[in-house]
């Protein structure tokens, strides 16, 4: 929100806070994790993160734990992903296929970082967690706001020094009418703005 500064006649930018009341907070951390262009179920990242040998551990975790556990996967992702785009150089002009490589690895990074996090709105949405363990979840595991910021300006840097595409993190979805038909997800088809 911008006021005006009587002293000097600027605006100035103050931060508006806003109460959630408890009873819509898991509601309000869950849309936050959803990424609306996927489908993905709490079965299958599950199915992604833990080895068959492993499942009966994982089921003697408390929701709470294994929700924290996902969160923690898909920052490590985000860092994997961040420190990718990093590290390539965008004064050649042109891209090499080692910067195509690094940025096809850093997108695939990205994606399954946020195919995570939608799994945990998947988990809440499907009733695995309930509002107070996904808060739990969210305190015990990693979750940085700032780290998926740096990832997108990564990722916009490089991006624009090379022409590459990519999909914004967030935004309006608009159909794609040249879009291409991967997979069998009619989401895939639209692209975000």
């Amino acid at each position: 929100m911008a006021k005006t500064d009587p002293e000097t006649g600027q605006a100035s930018n103050e931060s508006l806070g806003v109460s959630i009341p408890d009873e819509h907070v898991g509601a309000f951390v869950a849309e936050v994790f959803e990424d609306v262009e996927r489908k993905t179920t709490w079965d299958q990242i599950v199915s992604s993160l833990v080895a068959e040998e492993a499942r009966d551990e994982w089921e003697a975790l408390a929701p709470s734990e294994q929700v924290a556990a996902v969160l923690s996967t898909a920052t490590d992702y985000d860092e994997r992903a961040t420190d990718r785009l990093a590290g390539i150089p965008t004064d050649r002009g042109r891209p090499t296929p080692e910067i195509r490589e690094e940025f096809d690895e850093a997108m695939r990074c990205r994606g399954n970082a946020d195919k995570f996090r939608d799994g945990v709105a998947a988990a809440y949405d499907e009733g695995v967690i309930d509002d107070d363990e996904l808060v739990a979840a969210v305190e015990d595991g990693d979750f940085d706001t700032d780290l998926i910021a740096q990832r997108e300006d990564e990722l916009e840097r490089v991006a624009n020094a090379y022409d590459f595409e990519f999909r914004p993190y967030g935004g309006t979805l608009m159909h794609d009418e040249d879009g291409e038909d991967d997979e069998d997800d009619p989401m895939d088809d639209f692209e975000a703005w």
